[in-house]
């Protein structure tokens, strides 16, 4: 079992000073803890996994300060572009709002303005700051000037494959949209299970549209996955719209939509614990303890 790390990991490379395997340890051993919590939780004679090797990549897209967060002013005038459209398409689906054109770019008009007032009202402040933060970092990968950091996110995961052949490939957040990639590029990487957490995949203009391949009307399972697993919070304000994964890509075998936490509905902490994902992974998992 392997993963793929989300949004706001730049920190584990600072806490390790810089040293890139000390970083990669450290979110390893937390993805196994969190992983072997849930076990726990099911049968208490499953014993924990070991370290989980989990691609990191998320000093690719770092840019000398945290993008986004609670002030969307410091999300770059790309990123910006896609949080009006990221909230425009929450708006169509929660209320049927027409859709209005994307804010220009270059500075926070009071377009975007209106439109990150109504997000904080329907949704709250630590929504804005996730759905904020999240599209700093998207931005950073989806940016037309500089598509290396693209490419070098998605070598971290193809190596991480290639080195460690899991059968299961666990993608959060930001991670789940790298991971796709990642494995549509290389039909060679072969997983039996493909299994995406808080996925914003299935965004249409701020990632659907934006993916490679482009996907022609409905996107295609990545060839090397034998199974793909969604799950997704239903308050999680990433992982929208809800049910879009299972309408907007074919051959996802299931759309499990859950709570895995009333008040921190994204973290990989609260996805890598709760039931649903145990329930797919189980399976896979064979060792006891003593």
């Amino acid at each position: 079992m392997s993963g793929v790390h989300g949004i706001w990991n730049y920190q584990y490379l600072k806490d390790a000073a810089f040293d890139m395997p000390g970083a990669i340890g450290a979110i390893g051993a937390d993805w196994s803890r969190w992983v072997g919590r849930g076990l726990r939780k099911v049968d208490a004679a499953l014993a924990p996994p070991g370290p989980i090797p989990v691609a990191y990549y998320s000093d690719c897209l770092f840019r000398g300060v945290r993008m986004g967060g609670e002030d969307p002013r410091r999300l770059t005038p790309f990123g910006q572009e896609l949080l009006a459209a990221w909230i425009e398409e929450v708006r169509l689906a929660e209320v049927g709002v027409a859709a209005a054109p994307l804010v220009p770019q270059g500075r926070l008009t009071f377009a975007l303005r209106s439109m990150v007032q109504w997000f904080t009202e329907r949704f709250g402040q630590r929504s804005l700051r996730i759905v904020s933060a999240t599209v700093g970092e998207l931005a950073a990968y989806f940016d037309p000037e500089s598509p290396a950091a693209r490419l070098q996110a998605q070598d971290r995961v193809a190596t991480m494959l290639r080195c460690h052949r899991p059968r299961v490939l666990l993608a959060h957040s930001l991670g789940s949209v790298v991971a796709y990639e990642t494995l549509s590029a290389h039909p060679d990487l072969e997983v039996d299970l493909f299994v995406t957490m808080g996925s914003p995949l299935a965004m249409r203009t701020v990632v659907f549209e934006r993916l490679s391949p482009v996907p022609q009307g409905r996107g295609a399972k990545p060839p090397g996955a034998a199974a793909w697993v969604n799950i997704a919070d239903r308050g999680d304000p990433v992982a929208v719209p809800r049910h879009g994964m299972s309408q907007r890509f074919i051959d996802v075998v299931r759309d499990r939509e859950t709570s895995i936490h009333l008040v921190d509905p994204h973290t990989a902490k609260n996805y890598l614990r709760c039931a649903e994902l145990v329930e797919e992974i189980l399976p896979h998992v064979t060792t006891r303890s003593a």
